[in-house]
């Protein structure tokens, strides 16, 4: 059975989550007004350069060597229409395509939060679509004009429908996610931990399929995709003497790199020796609704957390954070609830000594606060911490037995769901 009524902590970290974003878009829009349609512009120069015979990867449309087209071959022709607007109506149609797209992650999520029992008012209604549409982990997405937004959809409906049983659409929805962008492959995982082989073979079916499609624009194009585009993705040169505390990645490739600031395969190697034996815990029970809503999160954020990951990927932890921010009931909850607050307050170390000296405080206590705070934002970012929170609260609910049954929760000590 589910809350009589909606946790208040639900609401809280959702509130947060809205709130930090709209501070996000804001001092974007007086700060670096010049970030808005950043990448879009990639995808629309991209496109004219199809177009006009040009190469696809390589070269950056915009004139900024970072800035180039990263996505398969066969995903030109998605941004292609948008060639016949000129560049600033183009972003706003595709902004405002991306927020339909978030109107239907919230009513998908909201779905599968009442599909369980919990009613959801208004209020509720409010704060899920107002999360996923203007939350800290999906304005850069809109401002920068990308396609995390749309990916986060794909991810919910595949994990939607796997729960009710259409493998074949679950698997497309996922692999058609993957074709796009390559890390969310990694949540086939947890096809595979429910043994949903229709479901895998339909990932695959996508998209392998797809990108064997893209050979129709050339062998050659889809050479330089990978050779270009996709393997020097892995390197991450920015960690290599240790992440600076204000860098923006959220990984625990982060502490990682202070201790082993000159070697990539360490930090790969450490970062899958830490979250394996999480994931594996988290995902041992799935017998029950919460455990599976659990095992999910579990595998996300762990797959996630592992790779050299920035905030915006994040999106696509909407389906399961927010149904189990409502669904979650028993040991472990509250652990799960405080990391998700936290996780929404993206302050870095910069953030904390502009607010310590707008503050005037004293200099002794200002700097026994920075030598305090320093070393904890540098090992690590508020959000990691948060997202660690999270998932110690998933395996205490798995090693402890959580049960879907709240009645066999609500009698136990109030330290047991901590």
């Amino acid at each position: 059975m589910p809350r009589d009524s909606p946790d208040p902590g639900a609401r809280v970290v959702l509130a947060l989550g809205t709130v930090f974003g709209l501070a996000s878009l804001v001092r974007t829009a007086v700060v670096t007004p010049g970030e808005v349609a950043l990448n879009f512009q990639v995808y629309y120069g991209t496109a004219e350069a199809f177009l006009a015979g040009g190469a696809l990867y390589g070269q950056s449309p915009v004139g900024v060597d970072w800035l180039v087209y990263l996505y398969p071959p066969l995903t030109v022709l998605a941004f292609v229409p948008f060639t016949l607007l000129p560049l600033g109506a183009a972003y706003a149609v595709f902004t405002a395509l991306s927020v339909a797209g978030g109107l239907a992650l919230a009513w998908l999520l909201v779905r599968a939060v009442e599909r369980h029992g919990q009613s959801l008012g208004r209020v509720d209604r409010m704060l899920v679509a107002g999360f996923v549409v203007c939350g800290i982990y999906t304005v850069p997405s809109l401002v920068f004009g990308q396609v995390n937004l749309l990916l986060a959809l794909a991810v919910a409906v595949g994990f939607v429908a796997l729960a009710s049983g259409r493998d074949d659409f679950a698997g497309s929805a996922l692999g058609l996610a993957a074709f796009v962008k390559v890390f969310p492959a990694g949540f086939g995982l947890w096809l595979v931990r429910r043994r949903a082989w229709r479901a895998v073979g339909a990932a695959v079916a996508t998209g392998g399929g797809l990108l064997a499609a893209g050979l129709v624009l050339g062998p050659e194009v889809t050479v330089a995709y990978v050779t270009e585009a996709l393997l020097p993705r892995t390197a991450r040169g920015a960690f290599t003497g240790g992440l600076g505390p204000n860098a923006t990645f959220l990984t625990v490739r982060r502490p990682l790199s202070l201790l082993f600031p000159d070697s990539p395969v360490a930090r790969t190697v450490g970062a899958v020796a830490l979250l394996a034996p999480v994931v594996a815990v988290g995902c041992w029970r799935v017998d029950t609704t919460r455990r599976r809503l659990v095992a999910t999160f579990t595998i996300v954020a762990g797959i996630l957390l592992a790779l050299p990951s920035y905030p915006i990927y994040y999106v696509v932890l909407a389906y399961p954070l927010v149904p189990l921010l409502y669904l979650f009931e028993g040991p472990g909850r509250r652990l799960f609830t405080v990391g998700a607050a936290l996780a929404m307050a993206t302050v870095y170390l910069n953030d904390v000594r502009a607010g310590l000296t707008a503050l005037g405080l004293p200099a002794p206590m200002h700097d026994a606060l920075l030598s305090v705070l320093t070393p904890l934002l540098t090992v690590g970012t508020v959000p990691l911490y948060g997202f660690t929170l999270c998932l110690a609260g998933c395996l205490r609910y798995q090693v402890a037995g959580g049960r879907d049954d709240p009645a066999a929760t609500r009698g136990r000590r109030a330290s047991d769901e901590r």
